[in-house]
C-alpha cells in the first residue's frame, strides 16, 4: 500500500478518524495503531508481517534484559543481551539484505580459480523498509545500554514506536527519544499545526506523483539503464536530473510521513535541509538524510572509536563505507560509500588547514553540488560496468548518441524554485490556508489534488528508498 494510492487515502481517513475518536482511550487507541500499522506493512505481502514482528520482540525482549541487568548492576548479563540483541539484528539484516550478495561474489572470485563455493543458492525476499526498523530496534538497545535511553512501558509502545506506518517504510528514523515520549503521553488537545500538516502532504504529492515520475519516465529511467546509448549533453543533463529526482523522491516521502503524523497528532524529525545549498560535503550530510547521517555519527561511528584521537578517521572511513553498503548489496553502493568517505576525510583535511576561514559562499555550493553529482552517478548505476560507461560517455561530446525532451529543462527549473525557495512557499501557503474559513478548506484541498493527479505523468517510477 503505498501513499500515493486511493486505498491508503481511505484506509488513511479511516484511522485518523478512529485515532481521535479515540483520544481519551490510550491503550485501545495505540493497540489500534499497531494493528493498523500492520495491516498497512502486510498489504506488500504477508510474509513481510512476521519479519517485522520477529524484529520488534526481538529487540523489546533484548531492551528489557539490558534494563533489568542494567538495574541488579550485573555487568555480565547486561552485556550478553546487548551482544545478543547487535547480532541477531545484523544477523537478519546479513540474511535477508546480504547473502545473495556475498553468495555470488564468492562464486564470482572462487571461480577465477576454477573452485566453487558449496553455499546454497537461496531466493529470500528482501522485506521492504528492513533497514529502516532494524536501525530504530538498534538505536533502543545501544541507548539503554549506554544508560541513556528511554525504555518503552508496554510492549504496545514499542511495538507502536517500530512500526507506526507513517515512516515505517523509509524513515525518518526516529529516536526513542523522538517518539516514545508522544506515545507516553498520549494525543494533544487537537492536531499540531494542520496547515504545516496539509502543506507538507500536498508538497510530497507534487514532489513523487509529477516530479519524480516526470524525471523517471522521461529521461532518468532510459538514460541510466543503458547510458551507451545516449550523447554527452544527454549524459550531463541526465546527471543533474538523478539529483533531482533523488531529493522529490525521498524528500516527497519525507514530507508525505511527516504531514500524515502531525494529523494525527504525533511530531517525526525532517529529514532534509536545502541540501543542495551546503557550501562543503560535511555540511551537506548535515542537510540530507539527517536521521541517517545521525544515526551513523551517534552509533557507526562511534562504535568504531570516533571518540579517540587517533582512530577519528579511520572510524569516519569504515562508517561511510558501511553506510554504503546499508543502503545495498552491490559494489555499486560500497563504491559509492568509499568515495564520500574520502571526499569528508579530504574535507575535514583541507578545513584544519584553513583553520575553518573558507566560508564556501557561491563558489563552495558549486563545488559541492558537482562532487554530490558525481557521487549520485556512482549511487544509481547499476553496475560497475554501466558506471564506467556513464563516466567516459560524458567526456565523449562528438560522438553520436539520442538526446533528451526539452521540458526536462523546465522541470529541473522547477524542481530548483522548490528546493531553494521550498519554505517560504510553504510559509505562504500556511498563511492562506489558515485565513481560510473551516467550511472552504476541504475544497482546497481537493482543487490541489486535482490538479496534482492532471499533471501527474503517464506511467510509474518505483519507490527508490523503499528497497533499503
Amino acid at each position: 500500500m503505498q501513499f500515493q494510492t486511493l486505498i491508503f487515502a481511505v484506509f488513511f481517513v479511516l484511522v485518523l478518524s478512529a485515532n481521535w475518536l479515540l483520544r481519551r482511550r490510550d491503550m485501545p487507541r495505540k493497540i489500534l495503531l499497531v494493528l493498523a500499522s500492520y495491516y498497512f506493512y502486510g498489504a506488500f505481502n504477508f510474509f513481510l508481517l512476521a519479519v517485522l514482528g520477529s524484529s520488534s520482540l526481538l529487540n523489546y525482549l533484548c531492551g528489557e534484559g539490558i534494563h533489568r541487568a542494567r538495574e541488579a548492576g550485573n555487568k555480565a548479563l547486561q552485556r550478553t543481551w546487548f551482544m545478543a540483541g547487535i547480532w541477531l539484528n545484523l544477523l537478519a539484516l546479513g540474511m535477508f539484505k546480504y547473502y545473495g550478495f556475498f553468495q555470488a561474489s564468492l562464486e564470482d572470485l572462487l571461480g577465477r580459480f576454477n573452485m566453487s563455493s558449496h553455499l546454497p543458492i537461496l531466493e529470500i525476499m528482501l522485506p521492504v523498509g528492513l533497514s529502516f526498523y532494524t536501525f530504530q530496534g538498534l538505536s533502543y538497545i545501544m541507548d539503554l545500554n549506554r544508560g541513556k535511553g528511554l525504555r518503552a512501558r508496554t510492549v504496545v509502545d514499542f511495538l507502536l514506536y517500530i512500526s507506526f506506518f507513517p515512516q515505517l517504510l523509509s524513515g525518518p528514523i526516529c529516536r526513542p527519544k523522538e517518539l516514545l515520549p508522544q506515545l507516553h503521553e498520549g494525543l494533544p488537545e487537537s492536531i499540531p499545526e494542520p496547515g504545516r500538516a496539509v502543506s507538507l502532504i500536498l508538497s510530497g504529492l507534487f514532489k513523487n506523483v509529477v516530479l519524480s515520475h516526470y524525471l523517471y519516465m522521461h529521461i532518468v529511467g532510459n538514460v541510466f539503464n543503458d547510458p551507451s546509448d545516449y550523447s554527452a549533453p544527454t549524459l550531463w543533463v541526465a546527471m543533474f536530473a538523478y539529483a533531482l529526482y533523488i531529493y522529490v523522491d525521498f524528500s516527497g516521502y519525507t514530507d508525505l510521513a511527516v504531514g500524515l503524523s502531525l494529523l494525527m497528532g504525533i511530531r517525526i524529525p525532517h529529514n532534509f535541509n536545502h541540501p543542495y545549498l551546503a557550501t562543503d560535503v560535511s555540511n551537506f550530510w548535515g542537510r540530507w538524510h539527517i536521521t541517517l547521517s545521525r544515526w551513523i555519527n551517534d552509533y557507526l561511528f562511534v562504535a568504531l572509536g570516533g571518540r579517540d584521537i587517533n582512530r577519528r578517521w579511520s572510524a569516519l572511513f569504515w562508517a561511510w563505507v558501511l553506510a554504503g553498503l546499508w543502503h545495498g548489496a552491490a559494489w555499486t553502493y560500497i563504491l559509492w560509500g568509499t568515495y564520500f568517505a574520502l571526499a569528508l576525510l579530504l574535507h575535514h583535511y583541507l578545513r584544519s588547514g584553513i583553520k575553518k576561514k573558507w566560508k564556501g559562499g557561491v563558489a563552495g555550493q558549486l563545488g559541492t553540488f558537482l562532487v554530490v553529482c558525481f557521487g549520485w552517478l556512482i549511487f544509481a548505476s547499476p553496475d560497475l560496468e554501466s558506471l564506467w560507461a556513464y563516466l567516459t560517455g560524458m567526456w565523449r561530446f562528438g560522438a553520436p548518441g539520442e538526446g533528451f525532451e526539452a521540458f526536462v529543462l523546465v522541470v529541473l527549473a522547477l524542481g530548483a524554485v522548490m528546493h531553494i525557495f521550498g519554505e517560504r512557499l510553504r510559509s505562504g501557503f500556511i498563511r492562506v490556508h489558515d485565513a481560510m474559513p473551516l467550511a472552504l478548506r476541504p475544497v482546497a484541498w481537493l482543487a490541489i489534488g486535482l490538479v496534482i493527479l492532471a499533471l501527474k505523468p503517464s506511467g510509474m517510477s518505483p519507490n527508490l528508498y523503499f528497497g533499503f
